[in-house]
């Protein structure tokens, strides 16, 4: 061939595939080998209007009160040092501004300064709005001011009367008069979110001038309003926590960390004011200590705990020696009272849109309780149906309020008495799901056992007795770790734990016990000693049988605690009325025996001689500490 001519040349060999980066594939088919992972997409780069609605959320995030500014910022701060910008801008976007901001502007709604009611009191609007951050002194200058606000209304509308009558001075004495005053002075308290004393009343037409008067001496007090501001800053912070989800199974049930911290510094303080004070008797001047004084009454969790299973027992004997039934009944709440949900045992909880619309607190969820129970009683008593027990509260996780009831009826009225229970318990929004099974729930008792069976709720609400290991059927913890916080709650929203329901009174009971070793058989007859004896034994049955029996009227009874006035007036111009001992209503009132018969008043303790210290005591009162000059010249 010609040596211009150019051919194709061979081509080139192929590289070799170098396997060293990981372990050989010993697989049969080569399409089976791994594969690299492929490289994460770039993130987008950050926008102005992402940047804008990043500073926003952190701006409304500001505005909040630090028991809730503090843990959503430290949320927001892990979330931005451990998953990056975008993690924690997403938090702000879509769990604080979609979920927990309206939520919030709700309770704040309900609890800020309503200006619509009345608009005096505007110059403390901003003050009042920021109550749940108020330090002491902020509070105590609030207070101060607020009362300061009422008196001068109050004696404004006093100088309009006497203006309108010149020639009759008395008009401020006649209750048309008061009653006009208090008004509108009354007005001013409810755009604060504080219902005045004898409210109710007023609204009747009932108020006369002495309460009218009683009323508003504490509201031209700048105490009784610290007392109120107090309260209600613990109520608003509380009411935020559980809007948020900080009270719930996944974080604090019952109670938030902040309320139960708040209480147990409430209970440390007022111990530390019962140890340096004593109880003085006027007359000998003899010295208790008021800390065991205290601990000796039922005051002290034990001593609660073992009345209560006392009275229980004596209530469960009674219904076996009756032949009554035992039902256990638990009454709950609307979901619309629940600010959390969840969809099953173990599962975490999601937040309730029914709720979002209300803010409904548990002292909300108790009043619909309590009015529930209105209906269902005024029912027993006109269809004549006989009903007794007792009667336990207790709160969800979340720390909506629900009922737990021991109650005891005739074999022939238990039908009965289920079904009215069950209508009035489903009466309102009695087709949501679940409301059937949830809303109310009846289980027999077995005779003789329903005592031991309510005993676990009273020592969960209590202190924890005798519950070591056990689990909580809402938190998922130990028993004796939530008493705490289910005590922490009671003493937050201020709910009654528990109630005694168609027995005879336990302020007689608990007169009757002071009395030992002391017939009053002399003195009354032997219905009245029969009542004490069963009282100093710590027989609850035959208290009720010495009493009349189940459901007997309270003016019918035996033995009644008898009151009488001390003479003396409290701060508000008020008589007091105080407990003085006992008296049997068959025999008259004039007859009383006395259980009370010593004065006694709170004083300061007194050092004993051991802890006052040794100081050096000069010889004599001259100075023998002169110059030397002096001394020579002497």
């Amino acid at each position: 061939m010609p040596e211009n001519i150019f051919t194709r040349g061979s081509p080139s060999p192929l590289p070799v595939f170098n396997r060293t980066s990981g372990p050989s594939f010993t697989g049969k088919w080569w399409w089976n080998a791994p594969r690299p992972a492929l490289s994460s997409p770039l993130q987008k780069p950050l926008t102005r209007d992402f940047c804008l609605r990043q500073q926003t959320a952190l701006s409304l995030l500001t505005t909040l009160p630090r028991c809730l500014r503090a843990p959503l910022h430290q949320r927001y701060t892990f979330l931005l040092e451990t998953r990056g910008v975008r993690a924690a801008v997403n938090f702000l976007m879509t769990v604080f501004t979609q979920r927990l901001w309206p939520r919030i502007q709700q309770v704040n709604a309900r609890n800020t300064l309503n200006r619509q009611i009345s608009q005096k009191l505007l110059p403390e609007e901003e003050i009042f709005n920021r109550l749940p951050d108020l330090t002491d002194d902020s509070l105590r200058r609030l207070a101060s001011k607020l009362a300061v606000h009422m008196q001068d209304a109050y004696e404004y509308h006093c100088e309009r009367w006497l203006q309108s009558r010149p020639d009759n001075p008395d008009i401020l004495l006649q209750d048309c008069t008061q009653r006009d005053i208090y008004g509108h002075i009354a007005v001013m308290t409810l755009s604060c979110r504080v219902h005045p004393l004898y409210w109710q009343a007023w609204k009747k037409g009932r108020l006369t001038a002495h309460s009218a008067v009683a009323s508003i001496s504490r509201l031209v007090s700048g105490e009784w309003w610290e007392k109120q501001l107090r309260s209600k800053q613990r109520l608003w912070r509380e009411a935020l926590m559980i809007s948020c989800g900080y009270v719930s199974r996944a974080t604090s049930p019952y109670a938030s960390k902040n309320a139960i911290r708040d209480v147990g510094s409430r209970r440390l303080s007022a111990i530390n004011y019962l140890k340096h004070c004593q109880l003085e008797n006027v007359e000998s001047g003899e010295t208790l200590s008021l800390l065991d004084t205290v601990l000796a009454s039922i005051s002290n969790p034990k001593l609660r705990r073992m009345e209560l299973m006392t009275l229980i027992a004596g209530v469960e004997d009674v219904a076996d020696q009756q032949l009554d039934c035992g039902l256990f009944i638990t009454l709950t709440t609307p979901s619309k009272y629940h600010p959390l949900k969840t969809t099953g045992a173990g599962s975490s909880p999601l937040f309730n849109k029914k709720w979002d619309k209300h803010a409904f607190t548990p002292k909300d969820a108790q009043r619909y309780l309590v009015a529930v129970w209105a209906k269902i009683r005024t029912t027993f008593k006109d269809r004549n149906l006989k009903v007794y027990g007792v009667r336990v509260v207790e709160p969800h996780h979340d720390g909506t309020p629900h009922w737990h009831m021991m109650l005891f009826t005739p074999p022939e009225q238990q039908q009965k008495v289920t079904e009215v229970m069950r209508r009035y318990a489903l009466e309102e929004e009695a087709d949501e799901p679940g409301a059937a099974g949830s809303r109310f729930n009846c289980k027999p008792l077995n005779r003789g056992g329903a005592a031991g069976y309510i005993a676990k709720y009273v020592a969960k609400n209590i202190d924890g007795y005798a519950l070591d290991g056990e689990t909580d059927f809402d938190s998922g913890r130990l028993l004796t770790d939530v008493a705490t916080a289910v005590t922490s709650w009671a003493s937050t929203w201020r709910i009654p734990q528990f109630h005694a329901i168609g027995i005879p009174s336990v302020g007689a009971w608990r007169e009757c016990r002071r009395i030992r070793h002391q017939s009053l058989s002399s003195r009354f007859d032997a219905r009245v000693e029969d009542v004490r004896s069963s009282a100093d034994e710590g027989d609850f049955a035959g208290y009720i049988r010495a009493q009349g029996g189940i459901h007997i009227p309270r003016k019918e009874q035996t033995v009644r605690i008898a009151r009488q006035l001390t003479g003396e007036t409290n701060a508000f111009g008020e008589p007091r009325n105080k407990v003085v001992g006992i008296y049997a209503p068959h025999l008259g009132t004039s007859l009383i025996f006395l259980t009370h018969t010593e004065q006694w008043r709170i004083v300061r303790q007194r050092p004993s001689l051991a802890e006052i210290p040794v100081t050096r005591l000069p010889w004599s009162s001259v100075n023998n500490c002169g110059s030397p000059d002096i001394r020579q010249s002497d």
